[in-house]
This record gives structure tokens, sequence and C-alpha cells, in this order.
């Protein structure tokens, strides 16, 4: 990926003085969310702008080991009560998706979002979207290359983190020669991969461990088991629940998979998950939310009647437009090395 030297320069200049400046990301955080802000915050710390670095939620404690991690404020238990002249996005494809984070966006506030989701929705004054990106935090580690900044431990493992979850451990499509070379080099840097992947795959507490087994007798099939669903009602609703709609996903047949989980009596929060050539971003975009193409979630208020209903409407609609909607994947039944990507450098 080849950041354009105008975006780093035009970025460069928005941060200059020393205006405090509110970074955000997106609600329910993700690994790339949270390694994105706490090395974002880093950056900041290093070029001297004050800075607060924020979530409208509760930040995962499985990434509670990252450098700067105890910065976070959580905007639900510590609202905003005030406007910032500047703010910055990360990981977020809509403005709707850093919820109460937006009361501190006023009249004169100026807005960089970086981000690697294309939604079509170009909110900031300055907006550094890179597609090609396997994360958001992949992006950042250009902006400090191009900045000549000191990769301290605080950035490295949060770009490390950011991108491993993304990638989902290099297993997703989106990992790129560039995303593991850049891991690589985070490592050569210092960065533990052992004590990283055991504290954030291997370290569930007891709570996660007994929502995850409630969720799992909830599984359920529609389309000819094409699509599998699991979910939490609102007495077991638990806020580690990242990477549980994989199980769903992981069944062998299953193309499309999904995971509720009541926040709040009538809110839901939903995470997909798609094996096949449906995009579940597009799905997402049509209740709010966002994400990728592979994996996406949003936010649902009503019942868990009418989210079941219209979610699986959504699905249909995708399954009938794939002509390949039975296969397990878009790829299924093709070796890596016999498809028509390989060529010779």
């Amino acid at each position: 990926m080849n950041l354009l030297v105008e975006s780093t320069r035009d970025i460069r200049e928005f941060l200059r003085g020393d205006e405090e400046t509110l970074v955000v990301t997106h609600h329910s955080p993700d690994g790339d969310a949270i390694g994105s802000l706490t090395a974002f915050g880093g950056m900041l710390d290093q070029l001297c702008v004050p800075n607060v670095i924020a979530v409208d939620d509760t930040p995962p404690m499985k990434y509670s080991f990252l450098p700067g991690f105890d910065r976070i404020v959580n905007l639900k238990a510590h609202p905003v009560g005030k406007m910032y002249p500047r703010v910055v996005v990360l990981d977020a494809g809509a403005l709707e998706r850093i919820g109460q984070a937006k009361s501190a966006i006023g009249p004169g506030t100026r807005i960089l979002n970086i981000d690697h989701h294309f939604t079509g929705e170009a909110y900031g004054h300055i907006n550094l979207v890179e597609v090609a990106a396997a994360a958001t935090s992949e992006i950042l580690y250009e902006i400090c290359a191009a900045w000549g900044l000191e990769i301290t431990p605080q950035i490295a493992y949060g770009l490390y983190v950011g991108i491993l979850t993304d990638t989902g451990r290099f297993r997703f499509a989106n990992t790129t020669a560039r995303s593991v070379e850049i891991c690589s080099k985070l490592i050569a840097l210092g960065v533990d991969t052992s004590f990283v992947t055991e504290r954030v795959y291997f370290n569930m507490s007891v709570d996660a461990v007994r929502a995850l087994a409630k969720a799992l007798t909830s599984l359920e099939f529609y389309f000819d088991s094409r699509v599998a669903l699991i979910g939490l009602g609102g007495a077991n609703h638990s806020s580690e629940t990242e990477g549980f709609v994989e199980h769903a996903c992981s069944i062998d047949g299953v193309v499309l998979a999904g995971f509720y989980s009541e926040m709040e009596p009538g809110l839901f929060k939903v995470s997909l998950r798609s094996r096949g050539r449906v995009d579940v971003n597009q799905i997402a975009a049509g209740f709010g939310g966002g994400g990728h193409k592979k994996a996406a979630g949003y936010r649902f208020r009503g019942d868990l009647a009418d989210l079941k209903n219209s979610l699986m409407q959504a699905f249909k609609v995708g399954l009938d437009a794939d002509l390949q909607g039975n296969s397990t994947s878009e790829t299924a039944g093709i070796l890596p090395w016999g498809r028509s990507t390989m060529v010779e450098n």
C-alpha cells in the first residue's frame, strides 16, 4: 500500500497546534478498533498533541494488556460533556458508529477519518480510507513510517493486535504480503507474538465461557443448514462476546452466520460472517451498520422475533443472488495453487 504523500502531510498539518484532540472508534470495539486507538494515542503523545482516547462502550478486557489501554475512556460511563475542536475517528465507516462521541462534534469541529472500510460516506474534513489495507492499524503503521516516528511498545503492540485480529490470525482473505511484512517488522521491534496470542485468544474469563456455552445451546439453522444463528438473551448478555459468531460460521456447510446479544431490553448487537460470496457488509449497512464483505455488524432495536425475521429476509436475498450459495466457500474444491491468481513474479 502506498499512502499519498499529500495525505500524510495533510494529516500532520491537521494535528498542528496544542488543541486537545478526541480520538474515538466504533462501538462494540474489536481488536483493530482498540489497537488503533491505543497506537494512535501513542503517536499523538510522541507528537506532543494533547489527546483523549475513548469509545462509546466498555473496552473488551481481553485487550487490557495493551500499553495505553488504561487511558481509554468509556463514554457510556463518562459522557463527553463538551465539544472538541478536533476529533479523529478510527476504523468507523460512518459517524453513527461512534455513538455518544458524536456529541463532541460541534459546528467548528474538524474531523479526521482514518479507515479501511468503504461505505461511500466521506464524513471527515480529511478522509484517509484505504480499502486495500487489511486493518486500520496497517494504515497507521504507514503513517508512522511516513512521519519517521519511533514505534514504541504502545504503538507496536496496538498495531500488531489490530492486524492480527482483523486478519483472523492471518486466516481471512484480506491478509496480504504487506500485512505479514508489517507484522514481521513489529516482531523484530520486540512484539511478543506468543504473549499476544495467549492473551487475545486463549484467556477467556469464566463468565465468557459460560456465555458462549449458553449461546451455543441456542443454535438454529435456516435455508437447508446454509445459515447458522446463535445468540444471547438479556439475562445472559456478556461484554466478552467477540468471536462468538465464528463458532456458528465454522460449521461444515454453513455459508452465512449470525450472532446476537441483547445489550439492554430491546437493543441487540448483531455480528455477521460470510464464507461464500454474500457480502455481509451490505447486509449490515441495510440495518445502519457496516464492516467487511466477510465480517460485519450492526445494532438492532426491536424484539428478537423481528430481529430474526429481518435478518433471515436479508440473508435470503443474498443467498438467492449467489449462484453458488450452496458451497461452503467461494473457492470450494479449488486448491490455492490452482487458482488463477497464482502467478510467478
